[in-house]
């Protein structure tokens, strides 16, 4: 349960409960958690019906020695989410695996492909058990669109970090692999309303030449998908899923091809990334902190669904980043200038996701912190001591 929520909140939600009792009710019977499309488990399809393209192990650049003194800082009252069920123990290492599957279904509801034979939730990395928001019922099983080729499903994330660099990137390191057949299509499923990066994804897909065909699922329809394209990574903290730098170029090119009609912004040496009025994580002294910046030459930029194009050519073209932690700092991946990154957070809760993402772009970073997180994770900083410490960062690296 995320930290933000009261304790209140956690005692009296009712998505728990409601799993528990749909599972004890369809546990006996598979036929009937396929008729109501409820799927509450994860599991991996037995090995005959499954062509394993990559099952690969990379460890982390945060674990290089130019990393060692903000790592250990980051450690220092981390809050890092660990996966307790995940069948790969090591933080420091995420198993790259690419796959096609036989015979799976993609509700539409939840967009998270299941094998038909057992009704698991498709997973290489656990056997545990789902929750309400991947698993809730719905009437998916009355309409059933049968589709050939290669199926891939995107899930409708809100997240624009995980949704980059969990399930695009991945995808993306696939496609770059080139495991589609020769002139074969590949189907993306999404719902029916689209996230507008995802459209821009396809869209890119489509602009460097790659065959692709687009379902958008009702919630009352599912996906039988003949050869499913099961291409993700995992590592059981949470932060580090993203493990396929290789494929950064490769994304890069399906977004240029997405946005080629766009205008490019201006460019700027500094930027600074603020979370505007979002209603986690605000910080309390940021006003004051964005004056003494923009002094500095930072200029402040804002990131939302409908300016991702300029975000991938502010953060490609900075030299130095700085903003608070959040979904944002996924954008350091875009760099083509081997930046720093700074890192503003909580001074108790830390996590090692913005290091991770600078580490495996050839980033520098630099954390600094504020005062301890209060309610919906807000906290406060003393602006003055911020600069003092932003311009000792900057004065260790006069080219930045």
């Amino acid at each position: 349960m995320a930290r933000h929520h009261s304790t209140l909140h956690r005692k009296f939600d009712v998505k728990p409960i409601a799993f528990r009792v749909m599972k004890g009710v369809t546990g006996p019977y598979p036929v009937l958690r396929k008729a109501v499309s409820f799927f509450p488990d994860f599991g991996w399809p037995d090995a005959a019906r499954v062509d394993l393209q990559e099952d690969s192990v990379r460890s982390f650049n945060l674990l290089k020695e130019r990393y060692s003194r903000q790592r250990a800082f980051v450690r220092s009252h981390d809050v890092d989410v660990v996966n307790a069920h995940c069948r790969f123990p090591d933080p420091d290492t995420a198993h790259r695996v690419i796959a096609f599957v036989a015979d799976v279904l993609v509700p539409g509801h939840t967009l998270t492909p299941v094998d038909s034979a057992t009704g698991k939730q498709l997973a290489f990395d656990t056997t545990a058990d789902s929750n309400w928001h991947f698993a809730y019922p719905a009437p998916a099983a009355f309409s059933t669109r049968h589709v050939e080729g290669a199926v891939v499903a995107i899930p409708p994330y809100k997240h624009y970090g995980h949704l980059l660099t969990d399930v695009l990137m991945p995808l993306a390191y696939a496609l770059h692999r080139e495991v589609l057949a020769p002139g074969e299509a590949l189907t993306i499923v999404t719902a029916r309303t689209v996230n507008p990066m995802v459209q821009s994804f396809i869209e890119g897909l489509r602009g460097i030449g790659v065959p692709v065909s687009h379902v958008k699922l009702a919630p009352w329809e599912r996906v039988h998908a003949r050869r499913y394209l099961y291409a993700r990574s995992h590592c059981c903290n949470l932060e580090r899923v993203f493990a396929t730098p290789e494929a950064l170029g490769y994304a890069r090119s399906v977004f240029d091809a997405a946005y080629a009609d766009r205008p490019r912004p201006e460019a700027a040496p500094r930027i600074y990334l603020t979370r505007g009025q979002t209603r986690l994580r605000q910080v309390t002294g940021e006003a004051e902190l964005i004056e003494g910046l923009r002094a500095r030459g930072f200029r402040i930029v804002e990131a939302s669904w409908s300016n991702h194009h300029e975000q991938i050519y502010w953060f490609g073209e900075a030299q130095t980043v700085m903003a608070v932690h959040g979904a944002g700092l996924a954008n350091i991946l875009w760099a083509r200038r081997q930046p720093l990154l700074i890192e503003l957070m909580a001074q108790n809760a830390r996590k090692s996701t913005g290091l991770h993402w600078a580490a495996e772009a050839g980033a520098d970073y630099e954390p600094v912190v504020g005062e301890p997180e209060g309610p919906k994770q807000a906290f406060s900083i003393d602006p003055a001591a911020v600069l003092r410490e932003v311009d000792a960062i900057l004065e260790r690296r006069p080219m930045r």
